[in-house]
Order: structure tokens, then C-alpha cells, then sequence
């Protein structure tokens, strides 16, 4: 593996929770409901697969986009005050970059939310960023990895990706990556290509060049 191409939402950050409530919010102020089984409906994105979700589920009694627009502005002012990391996440991301190992940050969420992560993030650690206004078409569409190899200037088929969701598996798969699954809502089918596991926290440096041996640089694994 040349990179390791991260997700944002619930591979790095604890964000389910706060996309959950700002859901929650924006169905009820047009007088309808959203619960868990509805979130699990739209988790990983695109946008308009939500956009689309909610404007059914709301007997379309808003313009098509308001949701959306409604959801970023909510998930902003969380994001600003509520962020808070996966366990381990950060000691992964200074592990691999000791390495020497080019590093992505690729999510489906808007570029003013990934700008939001990365301030909160170690300076510089990732070589490119991919937000869904960086591809016309977000994950589940190989886009967003296939742009961020190409920014990081590696072969996707070397790189290694990291996901929760089945949305963003598929993006990793379909991209031609070896992918590593967290599943945290939804239940994974196995694949050539895919490792699941439980939780960041199992992942280290030595972990991943154990399984992906090619990600060894000689610098600091032990």
C-alpha cells in the first residue's frame, strides 16, 4: 500500500450522533419525525440520497435542496462546538505520518465540515482532502478516492482505505482499494478486498503493515 485514504464522519470523528439530532431538528421543524431507522436509510451520504429521503418523508413541502442546505447549516455550528475524535484516531493519524505514509482525508460531507475537522486535526497531516463539492458525483461513486490518489499521486490500487459505512465501502471497493471496514449502524458483506473489524481502537501501525505489508517504510513500526 503507497496511502491510506481516510473517511471523516464515524471513521474519525464521532459525528453519527450529532448528524442524528441535526436530523432530528430540521424534520421537526416542517412537523415530521426521524428516528435511527431513518438515519441508517441515509448513512454515509450523498446529500441528495437525504435530500431525497426527507422530502418524501415530509409529503415534499420544501423546495428540493432545502433540506440539505438546512442540514449543513445545523451540522456546522455542532461540528464547531461538539467535535469530539474517535478513540484512537489521532494516535493512528501521528503513527502512519511518522511513517512517512501519504495520508487523505475523503468524506461526503461538505468542504466547510471538513474544513471545521481539519482545524482540529494535527497541522498538515493529511497530503489531500476530497469534500463532496471536490466530485460532481459523492460516494458511493469512486470519485472521491479515485480523485484523492490521484492529488496524493499514487495508484488507487495501492492504497489502503478506511470507512464505517456501506456507502463508503462500496466507493473504496469500486475505486479499486484494498478497504478496512468499521461498521458501526450497518451489517457488512465480506469481499475479496475488505477487512472488517470493530473498532479504530484495533488499528495501529503495526496492525496495518502485518496485514498490508507494502505500507512498511522502515520508519518508526514496531
Amino acid at each position: 500500500m503507497s496511502a491510506i485514504l481516510f473517511d471523516m464522519d464515524g471513521t474519525l470523528i464521532n459525528s453519527e450522533p450529532l448528524w442524528l439530532e441535526a436530523e432530528i431538528e430540521v424534520m421537526r421543524e416542517v412537523g415530521s419525525t426521524w428516528d435511527q431507522s431513518d438515519q441508517i436509510n441515509c448513512l454515509g451520504g450523498p446529500m441528495e440520497r437525504t435530500e431525497k429521503y426527507m422530502q418524501e418523508r415530509s409529503g415534499n413541502i420544501k423546495p428540493f435542496g432545502y433540506f440539505g442546505r438546512r442540514l449543513n447549516e445545523i451540522m456546522d455550528q455542532k461540528l464547531k462546538i461538539r467535535l469530539d475524535l474517535i478513540p484512537n484516531a489521532t494516535e493512528l493519524l501521528l503513527e502512519c505520518k511518522s511513517a512517512n505514509i501519504p495520508m487523505a482525508l475523503v468524506t461526503a460531507s461538505s468542504r466547510s465540515q471538513m474544513e471545521i475537522v481539519l482545524s482540529q486535526l494535527p497541522t498538515g497531516i493529511f497530503g489531500a482532502a476530497v469534500s463532496r463539492n471536490d466530485v460532481e458525483k459523492s460516494k458511493p461513486d469512486p470519485a472521491p478516492y479515485l480523485l484523492a490518489a490521484e492529488r496524493l499521486k499514487v495508484d488507487i490500487k495501492s492504497c489502503l482505505v478506511i470507512e464505517d459505512s456501506i456507502t463508503g465501502i462500496q466507493s473504496g471497493l469500486q475505486s479499486g482499494a484494498k478497504v478496512v471496514g468499521i461498521p458501526h449502524l450497518e451489517q457488512i458483506q465480506s469481499h475479496p478486498n475488505l477487512k472488517v473489524i470493530s473498532s479504530l481502537s484495533e488499528l495501529s501501525l503495526k496492525t496495518l503493515v502485518d496485514w498490508y505489508p507494502q505500507l512498511n517504510t522502515g520508519v518508526g513500526v514496531k
